[in-house]
């Protein structure tokens, strides 16, 4: 009678397909949803040491295994078809790696773009806004009499009220008051946001008893509009002459003071201008 072997063999051919099977299935799923893996988180360097550590030893297991000396020939070269298609998995995985690495630098390259597009708008929405808030506007005056001493002055709402008994000049930087001491004051304002410029003539002096006949202009978008004729008693004080009105849509209007709207709307009217810059009559 044969006797029985009596040597207990864990490693049989049953235990190594389900280990062979049990591994590609890993394998497979590992390739079918490495795509929607994303090293994204706090954790993604622990997630990498963690992941070469499990590859480290799956791939010990599979030499331990193509080792063992009792494999049958269909076992050891089931093993090495899943050893090389483990391999085949690293590789892909390597190159699935690069690939992201590469989108990651061009994405961040990207942003790097967007910030210097976003400072780039940013700045020109800086300079459409200087250009914008240049809004230039020139008044000049001018007196039959010469000999008394006349002056212009112009004043936005946060400017000193008008005083005849001094020189006052210009008040914000760029703009630039010309006196010519020969009857003539030419006042230019280099930026005129939207509000109102009050128009004041300034009897500083009297040589004669005569009154000063004073006219002006004021010059605005490439359109030189005249300002109302005024006789000056010799008192010594500030004439309201009008406001020059600067709207939103950066056009101008001129609202003549009460006593001088009649003369003023002659004025026009003598020059064949019609009286459309005369919305309603200014109050001092």
């Amino acid at each position: 009678m044969k006797p029985r072997n009596k040597e207990v063999n864990i490693f049989n051919m049953s235990l190594l397909d389900i280990l062979c099977g049990a591994l590609g299935a890993f394998c497979f799923l590992m390739l079918v949803l490495f795509q929607y893996w994303k090293p994204d988180g706090p954790n993604i360097t622990k997630s990498k040491e963690n992941s070469a550590q499990l590859e480290k030893q799956v791939d010990e297991l599979l030499k331990k295994m193509a080792t063992m000396s009792n494999l049958s020939p269909e076992a050891a070269a089931n093993l090495r078809r899943m050893q090389q298609q483990f391999e085949k998995l690293q590789a892909e995985t390597r190159q699935l790696r690069n690939e992201l690495q590469r989108a990651q630098g061009q994405a961040q390259a990207y942003q790097r773009q967007a910030k210097q597009a976003e400072a780039q708008v940013a700045e020109q929405k800086k300079e459409i806004n200087k250009l914008k808030g240049r809004n230039p506007i020139t008044i000049m005056m001018g007196t039959d009499t010469p000999q008394q001493e006349v002056d212009l002055y112009v004043a936005d709402p946060k400017m000193p009220a008008p005083d005849a008994t001094k020189v006052q000049g210009r008040h914000w930087r760029g703009d630039v008051l010309l006196n010519l001491k020969t009857g003539s004051d030419v006042w230019m304002m280099r930026d005129a946001p939207p509000q109102e410029y009050k128009v004041y003539y300034k009897f500083m002096a009297k040589k004669t008893n005569t009154a000063a006949r004073v006219w002006g202009y004021y010059m605005h978008n490439d359109k030189l509009l005249p300002l109302p004729d005024i006789e000056l008693p010799t008192d010594r004080r500030a004439y309201y002459v009008g406001s020059i009105l600067v709207r939103p849509d950066y056009g101008s209007v001129f609202r003549a003071a009460p006593e001088h709207l009649p003369r003023y709307i002659e004025t026009l009217k003598g020059l064949k201008l019609t009286p459309e810059t005369v919305v309603a009559p200014a109050q001092n």
